[in-house]
């Protein structure tokens, strides 16, 4: 795309020169002068001069009149040069992607809980009179969410506080709880997030928006299922609860499309339908953790787009690792991914080129590019730098985007869910008709649930100054996970 732009601004160049050898400069009719009107001009200016400093007084008063206009201009000049530093300051965090490798975090999350500052001007911004809704009349909408320590879930708060509170709804929001420290206790937090959904369902809400701490659990199931035969919808936010026949719709950038979104991004970038058997492009994957919950749909949406290529012979693993069991990450730890792609650099990709590697997440993608980076600083690598996705736009990946180290992340839409949520709630409180996109696909074991589905955006550095910059998320330093 560079290439072009340089060529049209190269040809357009070669155009203008043309066209002004062409021009005929008589139109123009200038005024000629030969070189004794010229002489004769200069002696009678001079000649004027003369005769006005010829007095005693006049010439002082000139000087001194002549100072005055150019400590005048230089005031000027010096208060003009201060505010227009003054702006440049107040506009210093609107500059230019290419500009920006180090950010203000906005947005502080510190382990003393201490207050976190979001900041308001998040782009898009929209009114609800430009809402598909009719509004409340002060009904209770409740939310149970895994944390209230992660950005993502601090966003959501806010985001969907507002929107709903403007259209007239009552928001209450329970937390589950569950830290990064103790993660692994998951039957805690299931245990406060049954809790939670029976306190806001006793406390009238007539929707209960639900991010699963645990999609397997039959606890959980059991209980969504209850709550649901009582009249009270249930919306699955991202993840699918299994085996439960307790949630009305699916809502969120789900995992299936996302995977869906990075397969088609590789099929792009390495020209997979021109690809041959006797030139095949070589890939490699990253997931995270096998017990992670995305990987049910994210997985399956990522290699149902790949495999007609790995099929046909024209995409392969140098690895030979494409089963889920080989290519999840332990804990999806960035020092796991490193680990294995730095074992891969070592062990396959010394004599050969890697083409692409697909990460689930950005965290992944950190370990990987760091292990291939290394490896082209140490002249193990001799290949192009891969293609390398990921899944979330955090801070530092926006950084490797920049670099040339990560080539892709999906943005998850923060204020999209807010709008879309508002619009969904409107939508089952007053009978209307819901925006269902998927009726098929998401069969969790019990049914089909309706999917009400966010479109994941790709960002990637041609598009970082729309998505990113104009969008104002550089402003907060949160995107979502």
């Amino acid at each position: 795309m560079d290439n072009d732009k340089t060529q049209n601004k190269l040809q357009s160049g070669k155009k203008t020169e043309k066209d002004h050898s062409e021009m005929h400069w008589e139109s123009y009719n200038p005024i000629r002068m030969n070189r004794r009107n010229v002489n004769q001009n200069i002696g009678e200016k001079k000649s004027f001069l003369h005769k006005l400093f010829k007095g005693s007084f006049i010439k002082p008063l000139c000087f001194f009149l002549a100072g005055i206009v150019a400590i005048a201009v230089f005031v000027f000049v010096c208060i003009n040069i201060g505010n227009q530093f003054k702006k440049d300051r107040s506009e210093e965090t609107a500059t230019s992607a290419g500009e920006t490798t180090k950010r203000v975090e906005n947005v502080t999350i510190a382990d003393t809980q201490e207050e976190t500052v979001i900041a308001e001007f998040v782009f898009p911004e929209k009114e609800i009179k430009d809402l598909d809704i009719i509004g409340g009349s002060g009904e209770i909408i409740g939310f149970s969410f895994p944390d209230q320590s992660s950005k993502k879930w601090i966003l959501l708060k806010k985001y969907f506080e507002d929107t709903m509170t403007n259209a007239g709804y009552n928001t209450e929001f329970r937390y589950a709880e569950m830290t990064q420290a103790d993660e692994s206790d998951s039957g805690d937090a299931v245990s406060q997030q049954i809790s939670d959904i029976r306190e806001l369902a006793d406390e009238g809400a007539k929707i209960i928006f639900v991010a699963p701490v645990d999609v397997t659990s039959s606890e959980l199931g059991s209980l969504l299922t209850e709550v649901k035969n009582s009249g009270i919808y249930i919306i699955a936010l991202d993840h699918l609860p299994m085996n439960t026949s307790g949630v009305n719709y699916l809502f969120g950038y789900d995992d299936y499309h996302v995977g869906e979104a990075m397969g088609k991004y590789i099929v792009d970038k390495l020209e997979l339908d021109k690809a041959t058997t006797e030139a095949p492009r070589t890939v490699e994957i990253f997931t995270g953790d096998i017990t992670d919950d995305t990987l049910l749909f994210l997985y399956p949406g990522l290699m149902e787009t790949l495999f007609p290529y790995i099929d046909s012979g024209v995409l392969l693993a140098g690895s030979g690792q494409l089963e889920l069991e080989q290519v999840s990450i332990m804990d999806g730890s960035e020092q796991a991914a490193y680990e294995r792609m730095n074992t891969m650099m070592d062990q396959v990709y010394r004599t050969r080129n890697l083409d692409a590697v697909i990460c689930t997440d950005d965290v992944i993608a950190g370990g990987v590019s760091k292990a291939i980076v290394e490896a082209v600083l140490r002249g193990t690598y001799g290949g192009r730098m891969p293609v390398i996705t990921g899944d979330g736009c955090d801070d530092d990946a926006l950084d490797r985007i920049l670099q040339g180290t990560q080539s892709m992340s999906i943005l998850h839409e923060p204020k999209e869910y807010s709008y879309r949520g508002t619009e969904l709630t409107d939508a089952i409180i007053h009978g209307g008709a819901v925006d269902v996109i998927d009726s098929e696909m998401y069969q969790n074991g019990k049914l089909v649930v309706p999917a009400c589905e966010l479109k994941p955006v790709v960002v990637n550095a041609d598009n970082y100054e729309d998505l990113i910059v104009k969008r104002g998320y550089l402003q907060t330093s949160v995107l979502l996970d």
